[in-house]
């Protein structure tokens, strides 16, 4: 094996012996931050890649550095770099969620963080085949779970956008708002006016199904007055 030849590795077999890994650990990455991205996440394709990556190498350096000392008599341990990851990945994750009002979000996202982590380590050990296997496993599970939980749960999330009026603002304007949510099935959460600007705009947040946020994206168009709406 080449990693009991740590030392003497020249350029060529180390191309050999990482290349193949370093390939796969991007591609699955890069699959499981795609979803991501598809779907605005704050850690997507180069995130869950350059994580898939680093840990993937951890985990090749410490067999390598094992399997070299075992070459010279010594006792090596091929878990003591590569079992700082599980720890490490921790950070990154924890920056990913995020407190937004009374909901918390990014939870799937540090989820996902760990698992890709974990995908590299197997990478990283010679694992391919498995390391291909779960990745696949977890994009059916995030793509098909999205979809059962919004078509037959009725997952209730909080939604922000920003209405750009004409002119300022009045309680018919207002009045008409929270009749379209109201018909929407979507729980009014915050209203607040900037009327400052040349331009007035109204940022508005509720809670409700995805379904019902586009049908109302669609007919806040009814309203008289409205420029644009921006989700935020």
């Amino acid at each position: 094996m080449l990693e009991k030849q740590f030392i003497s590795l020249t350029f060529m077999e180390s191309v050999q012996l990482f290349g193949p890994k370093i390939f796969v650990a991007l591609l699955c990455g890069g699959l499981i931050g795609l979803e991501r991205e598809l779907k605005s996440k704050s850690a997507g394709i180069k995130t869950n890649m350059l994580i898939c990556v680093g840990a993937m190498l951890y985990t090749a350096i410490s067999v390598v550095i094992a399997n070299s000392n075992d070459q010279i008599g010594v006792v090596g341990d091929p878990t003591r770099i590569a079992a700082q990851i599980v720890s490490g990945i921790g950070f990154i994750g924890g920056g990913a969620i995020l407190k937004s009002g009374a909901n918390v979000v990014g939870m799937t996202t540090a989820a996902t963080i760990w698992l890709v982590a974990a995908i590299g380590c197997w990478i990283g050990a010679g694992q391919l085949e498995l390391a291909l296997s779960v990745t696949l496993l977890i994009l059916l599970v995030l793509v098909s779970v999205t979809f059962f939980e919004n078509r037959f749960l009725g997952k209730r999330q909080l939604f922000k956008i920003v209405i750009h009026l004409r002119e300022k603002t009045d309680e018919v304007t207002r009045a008409a708002l929270e009749a379209l949510l109201t018909s929407n099935e979507l729980s009014l959460e915050d209203y607040r006016e900037n009327l400052a600007n040349s331009a007035p705009e109204v940022r508005v947040s509720y809670l409700g199904r995805t379904s019902d946020h586009s049908k109302l994206l669609l007919e806040l168009w009814k309203i008289p007055g409205i420029l644009d709406v921006k989700q935020s």
